[in-house]
This record gives C-alpha cells, sequence and structure tokens, in this order.
C-alpha cells in the first residue's frame, strides 16, 4: 500500500472509532424464569425495550359446523392437545409470497418484526434514518430509544413494543382447515355473563376477500368482547376458490343455528371486510326465506359494493382463480345496495373516509342510506378512522360496547 492509500484506511478506522465511542452502550439482560429481554440503553437516560412479546400459540376450543362423518378424510384436523393442527390454506413454499396483510409479519411470533418481515433491533432515533413509529405515528425526538430495521427503516416507539402478539401461520387456526367449518372460541379470561348482565352470543367474521381470513380480525376482536361480557366466537368459513359465497353464507347460517340452540341469549354478528359483507348478505337471503333475522349487527368497513370482484385486475385475489367463483359474490347485490329484498337487523355500521379499499362514499354510504330509509335502527359511526384493516383500531370500539350492551341486557362492565 502506498502512503496515501494507508492515510485514508486509518482515517476511517479512527472515524468509526469515534462513532462507536459516542453512541450510547446497549446491554442485554435476561430476567431468570422470563421470556422477554430487557435493554437497557446506558446515557443520560434510562429506558427499557420489549424485543419479545407474549405470543398466541393459537390454543382455542373449536366447536364444528359439519358432523364428521360428512368431512373427507383427509381434511380431519389432528389435534394435539389444545392445539389445533390441520391442512393449511395455502401450502408451505408459498408462504413467502403471500400478501403482506395476511403474513403479518410485524404482528406475528415472539420476535418484533417490520411489516416486509426484518428482525427489530435495538437502536436510538438520530432524526434522520427512521420517521415516526409504525404504530402511533408518534415522531420521537433525537436521542430517544426504539426499535428499528436498518433495511427498510421501519421503526417502533417504546411504548408500542409490547402487547399480545398474533400466533405463527403454522399455529394460526384461521390459516388451517379448509374444508371444515367451524366456530373458534379462544381460552381468555372472560368477565361472566351473570356479572356483566349480557345474555346472548356474538359471532366474528374476519374478513380476506373471501380467499383467507384476517388474524387480526378473529381472535383479538374475540378477546375484546370477552372482556367486555359476551360469548364471542370467531367463524372460520370456507373460502374461495376451493368453495363458493353459498358455501361461506351457509356456514354462517349454520353457526347461527347452532348458537341459539345451544344458548337461550340473542345472537348478533361482526364482520371485517369481506366478513361484513357476508353479515349483510345474511339477513338478505334469512328474509328470503322466511327465517328469524340476527338479533344485531355490526359491520366494520364492510365490501358492500362488490363491483371490483368482477373488475379484471381491481378484484385483489392473490390466487387468479378465485376470479372463476367471483360471480357467487354478486348474488343479491342489487338488495344490499338499498333495492327491492333490502333487510337487516338493527346495526352498527363503521366506515373510514381514509379508507382505500372499501371507502365510505361507495360501501357505507349507501348502506346507511338503505338503513334510515327502511327506518331500522342504527348507528353510522363515520370519519377519518384509517387506511383498510385498522380492525380494533379508529376509536369505534368504545361506542359500539355502549349500543350493544343494551341489546343483551346488559350493563356496564366494572
Amino acid at each position: 500500500f502506498g502512503s496515501s492509500a494507508l492515510f485514508r484506511l486509518s482515517f476511517r478506522l479512527n472515524a468509526k472509532a469515534s462513532r462507536l465511542a459516542s453512541r450510547p452502550r446497549v446491554m442485554g439482560k435476561l430476567a431468570k424464569g422470563s421470556k422477554r429481554k430487557r435493554l437497557v440503553i446506558r446515557g443520560t437516560f434510562t429506558k427499557r425495550l420489549v424485543l419479545r412479546g407474549s405470543p398466541d400459540s393459537g390454543k382455542c376450543r373449536l366447536i364444528s359446523l359439519r358432523p364428521a362423518a360428512s368431512r373427507p378424510a383427509a381434511s380431519r384436523p389432528a389435534v394435539s392437545g389444545k392445539r389445533l393442527r390441520s391442512e393449511p390454506l395455502v401450502g408451505k413454499r408459498w408462504w413467502t409470497d403471500l400478501p403482506n396483510w395476511i403474513a403479518l409479519h410485524a404482528d406475528r411470533g415472539p420476535r418484533r418484526k417490520c411489516w416486509e418481515g426484518h428482525c427489530l433491533m435495538p437502536d436510538v432515533h438520530d432524526g434522520r434514518r427512521y420517521s415516526s413509529c409504525a404504530r402511533c405515528c408518534w415522531t420521537p425526538s433525537t436521542g430517544t430509544p426504539l426499535m428499528g430495521c436498518r433495511t427498510c427503516r421501519w421503526s417502533l416507539c417504546v411504548e408500542c413494543t409490547g402487547g399480545q402478539r398474533l400466533p405463527m401461520l403454522r399455529d394460526d387456526p384461521l390459516f388451517q382447515g379448509p374444508h371444515m367449518p367451524c366456530l373458534l372460541k379462544p381460552f381468555s379470561k372472560a368477565v361472566s355473563s351473570t356479572k356483566s348482565g349480557c345474555r346472548g352470543s356474538v359471532i366474528i367474521c374476519p374478513g380476506g376477500n373471501y380467499e383467507f381470513l384476517c388474524a387480526n380480525e378473529g381472535m383479538p376482536v374475540a378477546e375484546w368482547l370477552a372482556g367486555q361480557g359476551f360469548d364471542a366466537f370467531v367463524l372460520r368459513y370456507r373460502l374461495l376458490p376451493r368453495y363458493s359465497f353459498e358455501d361461506a353464507s351457509a356456514d354462517l347460517e349454520a353457526a347461527v343455528k347452532l348458537l341459539r340452540r345451544l344458548s337461550r341469549g340473542k345472537v348478533a354478528a361482526i364482520g371485517f371486510s369481506a366478513g361484513g359483507h357476508l353479515v349483510a348478505s345474511h339477513a338478505i337471503a334469512a328474509r328470503s326465506k322466511g327465517k328469524r333475522l340476527l338479533d344485531a349487527q355490526v359491520l366494520v368497513y364492510p365490501a358492500i359494493d362488490g363491483a371490483d370482484w368482477m373488475h379484471p385486475w381491481k378484484h385483489g385475489f392473490w390466487d387468479p382463480v378465485c376470479t372463476n367463483q367471483a360471480e357467487t359474490l354478486m348474488e343479491g347485490q342489487d338488495a344490499l345496495l338499498g333495492g327491492r329484498g333490502f333487510a337487516a337487523p338493527p346495526t352498527f355500521l363503521v366506515a373510514s373516509t381514509t379508507d382505500s379499499v372499501c371507502p365510505a362514499n361507495v360501501n357505507g354510504d349507501p348502506y346507511a342510506k338503505a338503513l334510515k330509509r327502511r327506518r331500522v335502527p342504527h348507528v353510522y359511526y363515520r370519519g377519518s378512522l384509517g387506511d383498510h384493516g385498522f380492525a380494533l383500531g379508529g376509536g369505534w370500539t368504545a361506542p359500539c360496547t355502549q349500543w350493544l350492551k343494551p341489546r343483551f341486557g346488559g350493563g356496564a362492565v366494572a
């Protein structure tokens, strides 16, 4: 090496050493008998970051909606203890190609990851590398500890690193059993019905474009309702392309019939996105058959207008084969938009003006006008609540609880 090359090399090493010396020291401590790792950043401040949350292992109670003899032998799940394992919706070799709203890297498993699946590492906000928190959109000041991804500059603040985690895909009951419709009840500490005064059951229909079932719209919603004193169940209904819309509607009808027989109280349903379309369509089908409607329904950013399902590139299907069954989703479309045959129970409707998938002016507004025209008791919670898929966010849960409890004969939970 020449003298100039050696000078440049020594200058770079000295500059790197000075940067490392000025950076706050990060030390990891693992508490005995604990699965959470504490990261103490020493400098002019002391903070604690949680690397690992408390993951949901996918444990739940399963209530089948079809007799065991009517299911193919290959589709019967193998149950080991309380954990349900069965055939996944998609083969494992395709899991890396799943859409982000199903993979949910940032919400699944014990390790904190970014939206693209990169592991988050403890870091300090320097005012340039990271922007605002991906959860609460809070912009920290320079020197604030955080969990960040140095690949895509995705970060979480200290307050958003904790909380309950979703199960991994291999443990997610909503990602299993494509031929086995059932009701899933989480093993969680719920407020007793005698204490809350609520008598009845609530069926939760997650969204997923009738191709998947979103995990963040399933068990977390059931646990929230259980904490409010409701008997909550998550419906795992059959999906495209193996089945059609009629099969999914039959699964919801069977769930309502089963809960009316098992429980003596009322039965309501909560639907998100495509699940909202399924719940809203149930009332129209029940009215046409002369059957009893649900006692109440909650529709959160529902896909009322299904015109995009027939569009060549706006349908949103991950598997193009689903387009062969898309025509079945248009059944009762005119009635859903307020035409002849419209029917609905008392409704709590949630729509966001910033929703890019199911905008309020196309889906929520026409349905609210139909409810008002038919004098159906309803509440329309509309505003800038976030983009599509905010699930329990947006601030609609507290008003919904206040609206739903009197219809179940319950009061405020202490």
